[in-house]
């Protein structure tokens, strides 16, 4: 009988994330002789698999990954230490090159390598031993068990990001539509453009799954984008939500781990009461100034019921914009300035909205600041703080990347430095800067128009037209 790559996947995550840390020795023997087994009777389609599904068990547990569990102080009296897991990690390479799979053995070093240096990973144990409050997510379609490996802990998806995860795995992606649009015959493209989305994102949902579990729910999320071209709709986001919710709880067999993105326009702040009161969670997206900022986390802190919501700043998608005001008005150093925009906005934003009261500050408990669309590694080094409320950063994979590339000063108090003062005065001569940084630099009518929010609404509904297109074809 063939091997079933479900069968080994669900082995790997029972191992990794479900055995106790005192049964996982003799667990992992069973499951890998069962495996030895099976690759000497099996097909090459069989050893390929099974090969595979050692490698993933392997590299899972030299990384990050058996904190969740294995490595959990909190849960169990006597855990994992480091080298154990080092050693039966180095056990099954041994049988990988015995197998004559030298280059998948060496896969699983270099996560190992990866790991021991990883910025990412050292910030993520910070925040473990409470010297530093940032969780980080991968801000892709793609490449989350990479990300979870250096301790992410959520992954965002918007119409580009699914569109390139179409693209990137026709191979994956091509059946599935298919077997939809067979599915779904009667379906319009719009209900086929959300079906299809839920794929994408209940593939991520199950990764990340576990840690959702384990931590009751605090953790472990998916961003899913609503419709961009509904911006304006408040019915409409609302009724796709709903929509999508039900049947995700279908895909993942219980409550979905995800959390819709709602456009950060007037319409947005409609669909975000109108969603947390029902207790589904949202990512304030498309969101890029204090008075966004302020609006929704008032909205989000007035109605919602739901367990967790985000309001991201996507950093990169203001500070360029601004950058370029400041060069054409001759602003000297506007590549550099414009690298402390976001900065200067966030440190605001923070001492305004999760400051407790008796700080200045209003102490808004029910939605997490998120920073995303990081241009370099500024955007998270200049963010790292360890106050009251948990901050989250998603990252593009090459800025993962980038950050892990070096060494790097890791300030767990870095957001409690003021911004020189010149250096705000600079960015004043930027009319997008004043309108992002002062809290009635916006109203809520100027919401759709402001230069940021119309320019990567355009983008994003373009990619969500060529995605519906793709559908249809």
């Amino acid at each position: 009988m063939a091997v079933c790559p479900q069968e080994l996947a669900d082995q790997v995550r029972r191992l990794v994330f479900e055995v106790t840390p005192e049964d996982f020795a003799e667990e992992m023997a069973a499951v890998v002789g069962e495996w030895e087994t099976q690759y000497a009777a099996g097909t090459q389609e069989d050893q390929d698999a099974i090969a595979a599904a050692l490698v993933e068990l392997s590299a899972d547990i030299v990384s990050y990954l058996p904190r969740w569990n294995l490595q959990d102080e909190d849960r169990y009296p006597e855990v994992l230490d480091t080298e154990e897991l080092i050693e039966a990690a180095a056990t099954n390479c041994e049988l990988l090159e015995g197998w004559g799979r030298l280059e998948q053995a060496k896969a699983v070093q270099q996560v190992a390598g990866a790991t021991a240096t990883s910025n990412l990973v050292e910030i993520t144990r910070m925040t473990d031993d409470e010297v530093c409050n940032v969780r980080w997510g991968n801000d892709y379609a793609s490449g989350l068990k990479s990300a979870l490996r250096r301790g992410a802990t959520l992954v965002t998806t918007n119409p580009q990001l699914v569109n390139v995860a179409r693209t990137e795995h026709p191979d994956m992606w091509d059946p599935v539509k298919a077997r939809l649009k067979a599915e779904h015959a009667d379906a319009d493209p719009l209900q086929l453009a959300s079906l299809m989305t839920m794929q994408v994102v209940a593939e991520n949902a199950r990764l990340i799954r576990p840690i959702w579990e384990i931590t009751g729910g605090e953790l472990g999320y998916v961003s899913l984008q609503l419709n961009p071209t509904k911006a304006s709709d408040p019915d409409a986001m609302v009724d796709q939500a709903e929509w999508i919710f039900s049947r995700m709880g279908d895909l993942l067999g219980g409550t979905p781990n995800i959390v819709f993105k709602v456009p950060g326009t007037k319409a947005g702040l409609e669909a975000a009461a109108r969603l947390t009161s029902q207790a589904m969670g949202v990512n304030i997206t498309v969101n890029y100034s204090l008075p966004q900022q302020i609006a929704f986390a008032e909205v989000i802190e007035k109605h919602s019921t739901a367990q967790v919501s985000f309001r991201t700043q996507m950093d990169g998608r203001v500070d360029d914009p601004i950058g370029e005001e400041l060069a054409a008005a001759g602003v000297e150093d506007a590549l550099g300035l414009k690298t402390w925009a976001t900065a200067a906005m966030r440190r605001r934003e923070f001492a305004m909205l999760l400051a407790e009261p008796d700080e200045g500050g209003r102490g808004y408990k029910k939605s997490f600041p998120l920073g995303a669309a990081g241009r370099g590694p500024w955007n998270i080094t200049r963010s790292l703080w360890n106050g009251p409320v948990t901050e989250f950063i998603t990252i593009f994979p090459n800025r993962q990347e980038q950050f892990d590339a070096i060494p790097r000063v890791l300030d767990p108090n870095a957001l409690d430095e003021p911004v020189d003062e010149a250096i705000i005065k600079a960015l004043r001569q930027s009319k997008i800067f004043c309108q992002m940084y002062e809290p009635d630099g916006l109203t809520v009518d100027e919401f759709d128009d402001f230069l940021p929010c119309r320019l990567t609404l355009k983008q994003f509904s373009e990619q969500f037209e060529d995605f519906v297109k793709w559908l249809s074809a």
